[in-house]
């Protein structure tokens, strides 16, 4: 799951650092929305502005995380 959603958002988004440790201060609201628009498509689930948060994207694996999260709770 994580090299998938890696590889989507390196495919979508190249100039993020997505080996950072706090990848919301790597992103603007446009990137952040397109994220949230990627997985939503992807993984068929419903992530909108309220999952925007710095927790949600720290790192790679929270990102992972939140998918994971939405997944279980369909």
């Amino acid at each position: 799951m994580k090299q998938k959603i890696l590889n989507l958002l390196e495919d979508n988004l190249p100039t993020v650092d997505w080996s950072s440790d706090f990848l919301f201060s790597e992103m603007d609201s446009l990137a952040v929305t397109t994220v949230l628009a990627i997985l939503s498509d992807e993984f068929k689930i419903q992530l909108d502005s309220e999952d925007a948060t710095p927790k949600n994207f720290m790192t790679i694996d929270s990102l992972v995380a939140l998918v994971e999260s939405k997944l279980k709770a369909k």
